[in-house]
């Protein structure tokens, strides 16, 4: 079970300098009870998804990616481009990430001001480290230095495949307007790589008794890796996160991602999470629960009393 071991007044206090999320309405004087609530955006290319989901009310923007936009039925850049466009235009003034395919600093740049193109309303992804996994002789800081040079040029931003607080503070500094730590993948990675002799958390934190010798890990604090259940390691790091921006008072926005079931809204929502992007069919679940079902079918059966 996942529970915050701190409570940090220091929280709340970054919420207060936060943007108003649902805004009071001129002439009504009931005033919006979640002014400051967590937004949710669907993470999604698919118009016929979206559209429902935007008329309802239920989401405030939207998360892109290339598999995305394959699903929604691009066959090509201009095609991709295109359906980019269009969802820009129908979500805005909401924001619309869009994802960047370059991996060199200069290229990446270039394709930035592209996408920026496509909508007052676009927000450029770009993901904060990985560059010499896929790019022989790689600047591990490209994703940084394309970030600053972004916000330089008032692009926003949203920084993917974030795994750490060291990310997500690099990210924020660099001028970043989101980051999005991809919670999910935390725990596939322990699941996967841990030494099962080890205690839980192992392949992501683990320091020799004499200290940090080679072949330690040391990727994410032993709070994140090691503090609890494997399957609360992604609510955790959030909170992690959340706790490192309240203290230093940073308002890059965090977007939970990678989120696979309902229960992990609410463990984000808990651990302080700003936005919590979520794919459509978890979102068309978000009314459900096992006894609603039952308490409806008992109140319509009741009120048959009152049928005449």
């Amino acid at each position: 079970m996942f529970m915050p071991s701190i409570n940090s007044s220091a929280l709340f206090a970054r919420k207060n300098i936060m943007p108003v999320i649902n805004a009071d309405k001129p002439g009504n004087n009931l005033r919006h009870p979640a002014s400051k609530g967590a937004r949710i955006f669907c993470d999604s290319a698919v118009r016929a998804d979206i559209e429902p989901l935007l008329k309802a009310g239920l989401i405030h923007g939207i998360t892109t990616n290339p598999t995305l936009l394959k699903k929604s039925g691009a066959k090509s850049w201009d095609e991709a481009k295109g359906i980019m466009k269009d969802l820009c235009a129908l979500l805005n003034p909401f924001p619309v990430s869009l994802e960047l395919t370059e991996l060199t600093e200069e290229k990446m740049v270039a394709q930035a001001s592209e996408l920026g193109a496509l909508g007052t309303n676009a927000v450029i992804k770009v993901p904060a480290g990985g560059y010499p996994a896929v790019v022989p002789g790689g600047d591990p800081f490209t994703g940084f230095k394309v970030i600053r040079r972004l916000w330089e040029k008032g692009i926003k931003t949203n920084v993917t495949l974030i795994f750490n607080t060291t990310q997500a503070f690099w990210a924020a500094n660099a001028g970043a307007t989101y980051i999005s730590p991809f919670l999910g993948r935390v725990p596939d990675y322990i699941n996967k790589n841990d030494d099962p002799a080890k205690a839980a958390g192992n392949s992501l934190y683990s320091i020799g008794e004499k200290g940090v010798v080679a072949g330690d890990r040391v990727a994410n604090s032993e709070y994140v890796a090691a503090g609890g259940a494997i399957k609360d390691s992604g609510a955790r790091l959030i909170f992690e996160i959340a706790t490192v921006f309240a203290n230093y008072q940073i308002t890059t926005e965090i977007l939970a991602a990678s989120i696979r079931n309902p229960v992990q809204l609410t463990e984000c929502l808990l651990a302080g999470a700003d936005i919590l992007t979520v794919p459509a069919n978890v979102l068309q679940t978000v009314a459900d629960h096992p006894l609603s079902d039952e308490g409806m079918k008992g109140f319509l059966a009741d009120s048959k009393a009152f049928s005449t």
